[in-house]
């Protein structure tokens, strides 16, 4: 009490000093939330929506039936391989946390710290992440909050429909390409202090900004008045080579580590998922249409992307794929089952003598890459515009390049590649060349990325206009549903995977705005309900 009555009688200057003092909000001895600088908040940023975009492209792997699991029913990975993305499967939300919870809201705390230096680049990389973010997940999920997000004073957001989303997504990037073209200011730190991802060349981010205009534009194939030269316009300012892309190279410790400090995909693609007979097939042009001549010539990437293990005489083997149609996912694999190999490489430095578990796959070898918008993928943009404007030759000449640039990037010869891309494995004259020639091969390009459904729902599946199953009519041969489908989800046979469900969080805090958005959200159906661009 009477150090109370001193701090009471003592100079006004004393009183503001011990306010300050006594301010529990404010611990002088560590970092407070205006501190951290542009170059400082970009980095965790770029790391947490990475791990977002990558993460939701594993899980879009299940629906799209890249990759199987072994037979475990609590397994959320096994259950979205059913199709089955209720609050239910944990797995399926994550990239809901890793985006609003990780990320979004550091998005604009940096931008405000590089205002406030002219920053530009900054601002503009942020726009950018955020549009990307947001973008993406409306189309993941259909309908999420945008506007009310991150207002403090708004408890449960309203829901957005994704075409509101959109409008407003291209409006960030549009922002984004005007920032990134304007003079920093002359204390604002260089774009290359905290960018990782494209080294801090403002050019590069603007590329990858008309990139994604050109995919957004792009997913509204189905609506009427869609223009392919529109995207084709785009497409003339996103990345043209391959190092232009914006492509995630992971760094491991050592090749040794058996810790998950690896790859993205290392960690996501762990030792239970297994490769399809879909996906081998795709690899393998053992599908309903694929090319084929008496030069036929196996793709080059099929020893990098499925796994292989020693048999008994020290062979190495390729793994089979699980058949998603058949019964085997009704009770399999097991885990012990050696014909379907993991695709994670073990051991991880092998020596000579060693039995090989697994050669496991590029895309989780340890010092991967994350492919998040490559060359490879604006060529076969660029292929299917010019093919639905009748343009063949040219066309094929965009299949081809995509072809050759992902090729490339996983780093395979140039020699092999010209070898694979002249033989009767491609498609080499053009009045030969369909649509699904295209988009099997993109498929094969965007492996493990979201992007890779979104074009299965523009392009119905492998089903005819009342989505009854047609390998005739449909663009993805051999793509059926699951034996193991969900049936509460999707009970009728012209029922497809349209959208993932609601996250939890939302369903159990947020439960009032979600059905305002959408009443029939809380169903199991409501996975297979068209999201805006995915009906005309």
């Amino acid at each position: 009490m009477k150090k109370i009555i001193c701090i009471l009688t003592i100079a006004a200057v004393s009183f503001t000093s011990c306010k300050k003092w006594l301010d529990i909000n404010q611990n002088p001895n560590v970092g407070q939330e205006a501190d951290p600088t542009p170059e400082q908040r970009l980095p965790p940023i770029l790391a947490q929506f990475v791990d977002g975009y990558e993460s939701a492209g594993t899980r879009a792997a299940l629906i799209t039936q890249q990759l199987a699991t072994i037979y475990v029913n609590s397994l959320g990975a096994y259950q979205m391989s059913r199709w089955n993305t209720t609050t239910t499967t944990s797995i399926a939300g994550w990239p809901w946390q890793s985006w609003y919870v990780n990320t979004a809201v550091n998005i604009q705390p940096m931008i405000v710290a590089a205002q406030k230096v002219d920053a530009w680049h900054y601002v503009g990389v942020g726009k950018i992440i955020k549009a990307w973010g947001f973008g993406y997940m409306a189309d993941y999920y259909g309908m999420l909050p945008y506007d009310e997000f991150d207002d403090p004073k708004v408890l449960t957001p309203k829901f957005d429909d994704g075409a509101y989303v959109q409008t407003k997504v291209l409006a960030l990037l549009d922002e984004a390409i005007a920032d990134l073209q304007k003079t920093q200011g002359a204390i604002a730190p260089a774009l290359s202090k905290g960018d990782y991802l494209h080294g801090g060349n403002a050019a590069d981010w603007i590329k990858t900004a008309y990139a994604l205009k050109a995919r957004f534009l792009l997913h509204t194939s189905k609506k009427a008045g869609f223009n392919p030269q529109a995207v084709l316009d785009l497409l003339d300012k996103a990345p043209k080579a391959d190092d232009e892309g914006a492509i995630m190279q992971y760094v491991d410790e050592s090749p040794a580590t058996t810790t998950v400090q690896a790859a993205l995909q290392y960690v996501n693609i762990n030792n239970n998922y297994r490769p399809t007979k879909l996906f081998i097939d795709y690899l393998t042009n053992n599908y309903t249409g694929a090319p084929t001549g008496a030069n036929n010539i196996e793709d080059p990437r099929a020893a990098l992307m499925i796994p292989s293990a020693s048999d008994v005489n020290g062979v190495l083997v390729r793994s089979e794929g699980v058949d998603m149609a058949s019964d085997m996912p009704k009770s399999g694999p097991a885990a012990s089952d050696a014909r379907f190999i993991t695709l994670r490489k073990n051991p991880a430095a092998p020596k000579p003598g060693d039995k090989i578990v697994s050669t496991g796959s590029w895309y989780t070898q340890r010092g991967g890459k994350g492919l998040l918008i490559t060359n490879a993928e604006m060529r076969f943009i660029e292929a299917e515009m010019l093919f639905r404007q009748d343009k063949r030759a040219e066309a094929l000449a965009a299949y081809k390049a995509g072809i050759r640039s992902h090729m490339n990037t996983m780093g395979i010869a140039g020699t092999t590649i010209d070898n694979f891309l002249a033989s009767t494995s491609v498609v080499q004259n053009a009045q030969d060349i369909t649509m699904s020639h295209i988009m099997i091969q993109k498929w094969i390009a965007l492996s493990y990325s979201p992007e890779a459904w979104m074009d299965m729902r523009r392009m119905n599946f492998c089903a005819d206009a009342g989505g009854n199953y047609n390998e005739a009519m449909g663009v993805y041969k051999g793509f059926k549903r699951p034996s193991h489908v969900m049936s509460e989800g999707y009970p009728n046979p012209t029922d497809w995977p349209r959208r993932c469900a609601v996250p939890s969080y939302e369903i159990n805090y947020n439960m009032v705005e979600v059905l305002e958005a959408n009443p029939n959200a809380g169903n199991p159906t409501y996975m297979a309900e068209p999201v805006w661009w995915d009906k005309p």
